[in-house]
C-alpha cells in the first residue's frame, strides 16, 4: 500500500489518481518521527491511523 504507483483496485477500471498519495504521506510522517498504520476489516472499513511524537 505505501508503495508508488500501488493501487488496490482493480486495475481493469478506469480511475483518476497517480498513485503516490499513501508513499507520499508515508515519508513526511516518518520525516516527523511518527508512524502510519493501515487498520481494515473486510466489509467495515480501513482506518488510517497517523501517530506523531508529542513535542517537547
Amino acid at each position: 500500500m505505501f508503495n508508488r504507483y500501488y493501487r488496490g483496485t482493480n486495475t481493469e477500471e478506469s480511475t483518476v489518481g497517480s498513485g503516490l498519495g499513501m508513499s507520499i504521506a508515508k515519508t513526511i510522517v516518518e520525516a516527523h518521527g511518527g508512524q502510519i498504520q493501515v487498520h481494515s476489516k473486510v466489509r467495515q472499513g480501513t482506518k488510517i491511523e497517523i501517530l506523531l511524537p508529542k513535542s517537547k
